[in-house]
């Protein structure tokens, strides 16, 4: 139940799916955690649920696609907790297209998948070092590393996660900063839950269809708490002598 005893977490995208499930864990483990959401909704709720359960939580309105209001959320965060130890960029958007993406497209995609992660980043890491360290863990994918039809988009910008992972933590290890991702494979998440109600089909008919949980080997798609663990392990001191690494939490997706 201590795994993050008096660490201070951000997690962006907290409000849903694997977000919101690495806040609740990271809650459970002693951690004070900031629910860096756009949705002040959902964010809300999220932190109010762990405040209820006895945590520390704190809603900051975050969009990551804007760089002020990270700044403004990594002072309030610094302004509350006085120090910030963990950063989960875990935010991201879903634009599936091939070639034929336009310009504004891209430019949805980039700023919130790949920029956004960087200025996370950039804004958490000098309050790191004044606290003497501490850790980052950006959201991957099976989409990192393998090619996929129609998704020139979001492979492109979860390659980039997994590359701009090393150059960090290259950069980083100075400062005692270890910087890792995790690399899920599909995820039971309100955007997979309403992909694949698109196609007609329910939870149980996705965990068998071969181009969803049959295209693992475990033959189901995961539960978000089963990402927020692997999470929780790079975050904590377990990882201590772990960076720059991309785990795999993909149910033998790459393993084919």
């Amino acid at each position: 139940m201590d795994r993050l005893k008096n660490k201070v977490a951000v997690i962006t995208g907290g409000g849903a799916g694997i977000g919101r499930a690495t806040c609740e864990l990271f809650a459970e483990q002693g951690a004070a955690v900031i629910v860096a959401e756009r949705n002040e909704v959902t964010g809300r709720e999220v932190a109010q649920a762990i405040l209820n359960r006895g945590g520390r939580a704190l809603f900051i309105q975050t969009d990551v696609a804007n760089e002020a209001s990270i700044q403004a959320m990594v002072s309030a965060a610094e302004n509350e907790f006085g120090r910030i130890d963990i950063l989960v960029n875990n935010a991201a958007v879903f634009v599936l297209k091939g070639i034929d993406a336009t310009v504004e497209e891209w430019h949805e995609i980039l700023n919130v998948n790949v920029i956004g992660p960087a200025l996370c980043a950039k804004y958490c890491v000098p309050v790191m070092r004044r606290s003497g360290g501490g850790a980052i863990v950006n959201l991957a994918s099976i989409s990192s590393v393998i090619a996929q039809p129609q998704m020139v988009t979001y492979n492109a910008t979860k390659a980039a996660i997994a590359n701009m992972t090393r150059c960090m933590a290259m950069d980083l290890a100075v400062d005692r900063i270890r910087v890792n991702a995790v690399g899920p494979g599909a995820v039971w998440t309100q955007i997979v839950e309403r992909i694949t109600s698109e196609g007609g089909m329910d939870r149980q008919a996705a965990d068998a269809d071969a181009e969803w949980g049959g295209a693992h080997l475990l033959k189901r798609i995961a539960e978000p708490r089963e990402i927020a663990y692997p999470i929780l392990f790079l975050a904590s001191d377990e990882a201590s002598f772990v960076t720059g690494s991309l785990l795999m939490a993909d149910g033998g997706y790459t393993a084919r």
